[in-house]
């Protein structure tokens, strides 16, 4: 027998031995869970999928076999992904904010800028009332998707460029800032007197080599794990919207599950949660540091900076209540005021 055909029997008999394990396993389980998202192995989304994983297991066994998805390897884009999990092919998802802006624009509140001062505030108003009435309307409405708990997926949006260092609000007159097809994102570039183009996160990269962008709205994190930084030079860390990840449950698929099982479900969801933003806070120093060791310029909003573009954007409440009737500004508004007391919503 040629060495040739021995290292092709020899992957063969690997590969069925692979398979052979994998369908054993999810022959033993009662129930599969399939988690997918577009991010890559080295986001936060996985580290809070696998702790997921972690915690069924330790509470179900074998009960329960939870695969892991990410980049893209189950559903190929954000609408691929929402029609998978509201159908109940998919159990789990995540997205961001101006992710879900195209199913439930109301969302849009939480992105406001300069609603938060820091990750306490925004942890607090995460998790007290207001999105989980949120999540509850649009179970009403027939949606198909269950909101189950929001961890955070890079840490802050801020203003990454570059040529263009930004001091004032005078700075991005007229820059072409990328960012998520939201319209309250795209609004706010534009009260910024920039303009915005709204593109996947995919296509950031080369739109940045080709000159096409002048910048972006992403987290220092992202800059540096998606390499934007051999573009970017110059980071305005002004944190103005924080990256909520909303972690979803399919309402098909829920109810597929015993309540024993759900309750650990739920349980899952919030150790996901939980490493999600320690992982977020944990990355940011070290990604700025990195930035900074390779020539970029980090400047930080200081309070005058931050009365200045807070001023420069007031006018988007006005836009975000007449676009969505109803009294989601002035829950957010309530909770924010009471985690900024430290009393709990």
């Amino acid at each position: 027998m040629s060495a040739r055909l021995r290292n092709l029997l020899l992957v063969l008999v690997t590969l069925m031995c692979v398979v052979g394990i994998v369908s054993s396993r999810a022959e033993r389980a009662e129930f599969t869970i399939r988690v997918a998202f577009l991010a890559s192995q080295d986001d936060e989304d996985y580290i809070g999928a696998a702790a997921f994983r972690d915690s069924l297991q330790r509470q179900l066994g074998n009960r329960v076999d939870v695969q892991i998805y990410p980049s893209g390897q189950f559903c190929g884009n954000e609408r691929e992904c929402m029609e998978a999990l509201q159908s109940g092919i998919l159990e789990v998802h995540q997205t961001t904010i101006g992710g879900l802006a195209g199913l439930y624009g109301a969302a849009q509140v939480f992105d406001l800028p300069y609603l938060f001062a820091n990750d306490e505030i925004a942890e607090c108003v995460m998790d007290g009332p207001v999105p989980r009435q949120m999540g509850e309307a649009m179970l009403r409405e027939g949606l198909g998707l269950r909101l189950m708990a929001i961890g955070n997926t890079g840490g802050w949006r801020s203003f990454a460029t570059t040529e263009q260092r930004i001091a004032r609000v005078a700075d991005l007159q007229g820059l072409r800032i990328r960012t998520l097809p939201s319209a309250l994102e795209q609004e706010m570039v534009r009260e910024l007197g920039a303009s915005p183009m709204a593109l996947p996160f995919s296509e950031i990269y080369s739109a940045l080599g080709a000159g096409m962008l002048a910048g972006t709205k992403n987290s220092i994190q992202d800059v540096m794990g998606m390499k934007f930084d051999e573009h970017i030079r110059h980071l305005f860390v002004d944190r103005h919207s924080y990256m909520a990840a909303i972690w979803w449950y399919s309402a098909v698929g829920w109810e597929r599950l015993p309540a024993d099982v759900q309750q650990a479900v739920r349980i899952a969801f919030t150790e996901l949660a939980a490493a999600t933003r320690k992982a977020a806070k944990e990355r940011e120093a070290p990604a700025l540091e990195r930035f900074q060791q390779g020539g970029g310029t980090v400047d930080y909003m200081s309070e005058a900076q931050r009365a200045e573009f807070r001023a420069a954007t007031a006018a988007l409440r006005r836009w975000y209540v007449e676009r969505y009737p109803g009294d989601w500004l002035q829950r957010v508004d309530a909770a924010v005021a009471s985690c900024e007391r430290g009393v709990k919503p």
